[in-house]
C-alpha cells in the first residue's frame, strides 16, 4: 500500500477566450484527452471541469490539476500517449510561458489537494526553484520514507480531527499556531499541517502492535 501520492499542477493563459473559434480544436480535445488520462495506469484524480475553474484574477488563465501513484505514471501519460499531440500544438492556443508553469508535490495517498495549495506550490517554485516542496520533471524528487510498522489501528481514532502542537523539540518547527487536519482509514493515518512558520507541512503514519503511531513527516 502506497503512502504517498504524486500531485500535480499546470497552468496556461489561453490565446483567446475558449468560446472563439481559434480554441475550437483545442475545446474538442478535451473530452477525449480527459478519458484517457481516467483510464491510464496510475492515475488517482483530476480536477474535474477544469475550464471552469478560475484560479487567477484572470480569466484567460487556465488550472489543470491531478493525482498520480508515481513520477513515472504522470510521465508515461504526458510523453508517451494521446496527450502528446496537444502538448505539442500548446502554442496554438496558450500563450508562451515567461515562468513556471507546472508543479510536481508528493500528498499523503488519499489526500486530495485544492486549488489554493496548487496555486501556492507553483508559487514557491516560482521563487525558490525545484525542491521538496515543489519540483518538475527535470528535477524529480523521490516520495518520504514510508512508515515500517506492522499496521495496527491506533487506540485513538484521528479521523476528520485538528490538533494542535502540545509541546515540541527545540529544533521542531511547529508552533501552538500550527493546525494538522487528520484523515484515517484503518491503520493508516496521514496529515495536511500549516500555520506558524510552517507554510506547507505533511505527515503519514500507521499504528504499530501497541496502538502507537509510526510517522514520517
Amino acid at each position: 500500500m502506497k503512502h504517498y501520492h504524486l500531485a500535480q499542477v499546470n497552468i496556461g493563459k489561453l490565446v483567446a477566450p475558449l468560446d472563439s473559434p481559434v480554441m475550437a480544436d483545442f475545446v474538442a480535445q478535451l473530452d477525449p484527452i480527459n478519458s484517457l488520462a481516467d483510464q491510464s495506469e496510475g492515475f488517482v484524480w483530476r480536477l474535474k471541469d477544469a475550464t471552469g475553474v478560475q484560479a487567477y484574477d484572470d480569466p484567460l488563465i487556465l488550472v489543470n490539476m491531478s493525482v498520480w501513484e508515481s513520477v513515472e505514471a504522470l510521465r508515461q501519460f504526458t510523453y508517451k500517449t494521446g496527450h502528446v499531440g496537444p502538448l505539442r500544438d500548446r502554442l496554438k492556443w496558450f500563450e508562451k510561458p515567461s515562468q513556471a508553469h507546472m508543479a510536481m508535490w508528493w500528498v499523503p495517498a488519499g489526500h486530495i489537494p485544492s486549488v489554493a495549495e496548487a496555486r501556492d506550490r507553483l508559487e514557491y517554485r516560482r521563487m525558490r526553484g525545484d525542491s521538496a516542496v515543489a519540483f518538475s520533471f527535470s528535477t524529480p524528487l523521490p516520495a518520504p520514507e514510508e512508515p515500517s510498522a506492522d499496521p495496527a489501528e491506533p487506540r485513538v481514532g484521528f479521523d476528520n480531527r485538528v490538533l494542535v502542537m502540545a509541546a515540541n523539540t527545540p529544533n521542531g518547527d511547529c508552533t501552538a499556531e500550527t493546525r494538522f487536519h487528520y484523515r484515517q482509514q484503518g491503520a493508516r493515518v496521514w496529515a495536511m499541517y500549516e500555520g506558524g512558520p510552517v507554510r506547507f507541512g505533511s505527515l503519514v503514519g500507521i499504528g504499530d502492535a501497541e496502538g502507537c503511531l509510526d510517522v514520517r513527516y
